[in-house]
């Protein structure tokens, strides 16, 4: 604050310094995202406390866990420690043991809303302030991170908005875990404010930022900390630090205090996976890898592309990220010159000029480092044409080329790059000066990529003759047969190309027509990518019952019949029929909050070795009693609800008299909910 002086009067003058103007351009982007981010999930913000984004599937899930989580935070608050010793315990699949860690445990997010559960104990509306908010802090986050890098506001603003409504992450609205990934740029900016700065604040923030983006997904867990890793020792190298020895070891610190950290929490997925044998079958996982053609194909509900651009549909195969951050992007990655970046004296990053890079050379070395130029191009253009064609056939008359396998053009068109790079000192000076800007995040575009066809690469179906990491790290690291969906790196290639992106709008930015060009690339990328309106509260009808409602409740409205489950013993053990039915075990779990008794019925990314034979004998009670209740009795149940309106025909009131006439007793009975009493059931 400085002073001046107006007819002997002390007037404070304001001034702005690096600081206070990079802190206010974030909040303003922040406010430009949660614009977008309204108008993106429209109608949602007319019903945050009642509608649930896209479906009532996987979210319902979610929205329970929440809650869990919560309530041992309440506990824990009160002193209750048996809450912590407990908390994988969850009510759910009884009488199984850590049933939280059949799925994600949501720590991270629940924590980020309980002061919202404090106030409301609506879970709905806990679950629709957090994925409102992995927009807006997705595009936070990547707006900071690109303007360190570019040293352009206008253009990271572009950045964070790519990253945040990327197509990719509009598709996945349903799945909470996959659009928590926020945390990802905030990393990265503060790996790369520390190396610049050194100072261990930022490291701090990294490490924070590293360990609840791992905590917030298992799939980030496996795939990000690679990532993160290679960025920072990208960042050593650039800023020329890697021998700096006090760094390594304050970094070998903060990731040995973040292992330390997640470790315990790991404790009881191992424990499922050794009783539950929980791992996914490479089948499985091949299903749910990406194809080459998976990033031609656009998410279907789009309005522009949703059914122009579908070159092969599959289970978590619609990868398309739109035109505008691919050309962006390209334009990042070619016109590249001029483009480094420094920190100034504030902190902040202010761009500079790239010195020119002119050696002497001899003529031979000129002519064979541009041979092997042209030879590494051809080879990367045949590599890209094996994968969308599987084979490439040249017949030149005097010789015939014929390439099936797309490992060998990329090892040798990686090799005559290096081959390049040691005849040539120019060449040499001009990658490593490329490299220094935005290199890695080509290389890392292309891992996430490459990582993200699993553990058998395909192309339309068909098995690619192409290395696979993934299949690798399926087979030799553990955990990673325990995740279904490779296709979820796209997330991360998502990221690596908004940040490409971002140095191409850095240099439109710098056109003549700069007042309109990037505001005009901005409204371009928002048609191609958002869905609007925004379903919500959908339902698929289930084969074999009736469709259920599209609405859910919160606890304090809750369906009658579960108000009376909590006026039972505490001890009481429910089983809801039908069991077994996907959207009617999800209401099952969802409405335990209002009892928290433990339920049989269960929903989760993996289920118990007993569940399947307590399904197939509940799923016909009226002609098979003595099945039925020989397994309710086995599995501990004293309470069971019919929900006979839930069932086709007669088969609910069926369902009902069977158990009667087994000795069940009535205990409640409303709209088509019968609360049994089946402790004398024989």
């Amino acid at each position: 604050m400085k002073t001046g002086w107006v007819a002997g009067v002390e007037e404070p003058v304001k001034t702005h310094t690096p600081t206070s103007r990079s802190a206010r351009a974030a909040w303003i982007a922040a406010a430009g995202y949660l614009l977008v981010t309204i108008i993106a999930t429209w109608p949602l913000v007319l019903g945050l406390g009642r509608d649930v984004p896209r479906d009532l599937g996987d979210s319902v899930l979610t929205m329970w866990i929440l809650a869990w989580d919560s309530d041992h935070l309440i506990k824990l608050l009160h002193g209750n420690s048996g809450a912590l010793a407990g908390f994988f315990d969850a009510n759910i699949f009884y009488p199984a043991r850590l049933t939280l860690a059949y799925s994600e445990h949501f720590i991270p997010q629940a924590i980020q809303s309980f002061p919202v559960y404090l106030a409301s104990h609506n879970p709905i509306l806990c679950y629709n302030l957090l994925f409102l908010s992995s927009f807006v802090l997705a595009g936070v986050g990547a707006f900071l991170l690109t303007r360190e890098l570019t040293g352009s506001t206008r253009a990271a603003f572009i950045g964070g908005l790519l990253f945040a409504f990327a197509p990719y992450r509009i598709a996945q609205t349903s799945h909470l875990h996959v659009l928590s990934a926020q945390w990802m740029p905030f990393t990265l900016w503060g790996f790369s404010r520390y190396v610049s700065s050194r100072r261990p604040r930022w490291l701090i923030g990294a490490a924070v930022a590293l360990l609840v983006q791992s905590l917030s997904s298992g799939y980030y867990l496996l795939y990000f900390p690679v990532f993160a890793a290679a960025y920072v020792v990208w960042e050593l190298w650039r800023q020329g630090q890697l021998r700096n020895r006090r760094l390594w070891l304050q970094l070998s610190l903060a990731a040995c205090a973040v292992a330390l950290l997640i470790a315990p929490l790991l404790l009881p997925y191992v424990a499922v996976r050794a009783e539950t044998q929980g791992t996914r079958s490479a089948t499985e996982v091949v299903r749910y890898s990406a194809d080459i053609y998976s990033y031609g194909t656009a998410f279907s509900q789009q309005p522009l592309w949703g059914q122009r651009i579908r070159a092969f549909p599959k289970p978590e195969g619609e990868l398309f990220p739109g035109l505008i951050p691919v050309l962006l992007a390209i334009i990042g990655a070619v016109v590249w010159k001029g483009y480094t970046t420094a920190p100034t004296a504030s902190g902040d990053i202010a761009p500079t000029a790239q010195a020119s890079i002119a050696p002497t050379e001899s003529r031979p070395l000129k002519f064979l480092s541009f041979f092997c130029g042209v030879a590494s191009a051809l080879y990367f253009i045949a590599t890209i044409v094996t994968l969308l064609y599987r084979r490439v056939t040249l017949d030149a008359g005097l010789f015939r080329v014929r390439i099936v396998d797309a490992t060998r053009p990329l090892a040798i068109a990686v090799g005559f790059l290096v081959l390049m790079c040691v005849l040539s000192r120019a060449a040499r000076a001009r990658v490593r000066a490329f490299f220094a800007t935005r290199g890695f995040f080509i290389v890392a575009l292309v891992a996430a990529v490459w990582l993200s066809l699993g553990p058998l690469p395909q192309s339309l179906g068909r098995p690619l003759d192409l290395a696979s990491p993934y299949g690798f790290l399926y087979d030799h690291v553990p955990g990673w047969d325990g995740v279904r969906a490779p296709a979820r790196f796209a997330t991360i290639a998502v990221l690596m190309l908004s940040v490409l992106a971002a140095f191409g709008a850095a240099w439109l930015d710098r056109l003549r027509i700069r007042r309109w060009i990037l505001p005009a690339v901005a409204c371009l990328f928002l048609v191609e990518s958002l869905a609007v309106p925004m379903e919500v509260n959908g339902v698929t009808p289930p084969d074999g019952f009736a469709t259920p409602a599209s609405r859910i409740y919160r606890p304090g409205r809750a369906p009658a019949i579960y108000k009376a489950i909590a006026r039972q013993d505490q001890h009481a053990v429910v089983a809801e029929l039908p069991l077994g039915q996907p959207d009617y075990d999800l209401r099952a779990v969802y409405y335990s909050v209002t009892h928290w008794r433990p339920v049989l019925n269960g929903y989760s990314g993996f289920f118990p070795p007993h569940y399947g034979q307590l399904v197939t004998a509940l799923s016909d009670i009226p002609r098979h009693p003595d099945v039925a209740v020989d397994a309710l009795r086995a599995a501990g149940a004293t309470l069971v609800v019919v929900h006979e309106t839930a069932f086709v025909d007669d088969i609910g009131r069926n369902t009902s008299a069977a158990l009667r006439k087994r000795g069940a007793v009535d205990l409640f009975q409303e709209n088509g909910d019968v609360l049994f009493d089946v402790t004398r059931a024989r």
